[in-house]
């Protein structure tokens, strides 16, 4: 009888296998679940508005700036009569601006409202503004009428003297809602005056997510700051540039075709906040209860006039002291309903911003609240 020859049965390496391939199955799923879970946080948040802009805020409603350059498509779908009166591109700055119609405009006879209102006699101002025949710039003159205020005048015939805050790093704690749903976050803007140049840097987030990075930089004037380019860049989008060109007089736009006029006074997303405070620091007689300006900001493919209202002196709790903080609301000239900002500037901290709240009536509100602030003693103007 031949020998039996033991063999190892290969079971037990199958069974160990198979142990091996669940586990590693159940592992891909927790994980998908996992990035399901954060996308849709994410897409809470990049849904709310930013400011600035944070997070997504959609600064450009139709605006009355009359644009230099127009996308063709646009033109082709709001062509009107009214459109044969545009100012050629060779006009002037100034003149473009002024003109009464404008081409953003979905609704020929909003449009006809606008310009009859542009060259009716000028609503008188109260007595803490200037009169807006006086504006250097469309900024005030372009805008109609808007929830029984006047025309907003520019910032730059109100506002004499600026004086920048001095450099520093601002850390906030965000909270933004939509549709009943809240996450918390954390944000962050670095100011970097340089005596003639300045920097800003900023950022928000949820759990390890950046959602939103952005950094504006120009020059530093008389008037206050002059950006030259500001970028922007939010999660799952492409990377957007809006350039200043101050030799040209222009605004351009990574993102679209359109092309604005400026004259002086225009802002970006990020700057618009520390060239209110320069002013506020520098001309703080001039802040009144019930004062409005208006101010050009541009966005990430367009630009429009924006209304900034002195609401008063409100006391604020942050990180266990009281502060008392300037209150402003910014809101678009031409639809103050649907978008708003709320800035409070403490002048005990050197009108830094020190809570901001961002609105939309059909996205919630983003707010975000200052826990930590590391300035730094640099000379500024």
């Amino acid at each position: 009888m031949s020998p039996r020859i033991a063999t190892l049965t290969p079971y037990p390496a199958l069974r160990l296998s198979w142990a091996a391939v669940v586990i590693l199955s159940l592992t891909l799923l927790l994980h998908l679940l996992m990035l399901r879970w954060v996308e849709d946080e994410l897409t809470l948040s990049v849904l709310t508005p930013p400011d600035a802009a944070l997070l997504d805020m959609e600064l450009e409603p139709t605006t009355s700036v009359t644009l230099l350059r127009t996308p063709a498509r646009t033109s082709l779908k709001h062509k009107s009569p009214a459109n044969k009166n545009l100012p050629p591109p060779s006009a002037t700055p100034e003149e473009a601006i002024a003109a009464s119609d404008p081409t953003t405009s979905e609704n020929t006879a909003q449009a006809e409202i606008s310009q009859a209102e542009a060259t009716a006699p000028a609503t008188a101002a109260p007595q803490n503004t200037i009169d807006s025949a006086n504006s250097e710039t469309a900024t005030a003159n372009a805008v109609p009428e808007g929830q029984g205020l006047p025309p907003p005048v520019a910032a730059s015939t109100i506002f004499t003297k600026v004086s920048l805050p001095p450099a520093a790093n601002l850390s906030y704690s965000v909270t933004a809602a939509r549709e009943g749903r809240k996450v918390e976050g954390r944000g962050t803007i670095n100011w970097q005056p340089n005596g003639e140049t300045y920097s800003i840097s900023g950022d928000a987030g949820i759990i390890f997510f950046t959602v939103l990075t952005y950094k504006s930089s120009g020059s530093v004037d008389l008037s206050g700051i002059s950006p030259e380019l500001y970028v922007e860049k939010r999660f799952g989008k492409s990377e957007t540039n809006t350039h200043f060109h101050r030799e040209r007089k222009t605004i351009s736009f990574s993102a679209s075709t359109n092309s604005y006029p400026t004259s002086g006074g225009e802002q970006d997303r990020a700057s618009v906040i520390w060239q209110i405070a320069a002013m506020g620091r520098g001309d703080s007689d001039k802040f009144i209860p019930g004062l409005h300006f208006g101010m050009l900001i541009a966005g990430t493919r367009s630009a429009a006039v924006w209304r900034v209202v002195v609401n008063g002196k409100e006391s604020l709790q942050l990180a266990g002291e009281t502060l008392q903080a300037w209150h402003l609301t910014i809101m678009p000239a031409e639809q103050s309903q649907e978008l708003q900002f709320e800035l409070w500037l403490a002048p005990q901290k050197e009108w830094y911003p020190v809570k901001l709240v961002y609105s939309d009536k059909k996205s919630g509100y983003l707010e975000l609240v200052l826990n930590k602030l590391e300035q730094k003693l640099t000379s500024t103007r």
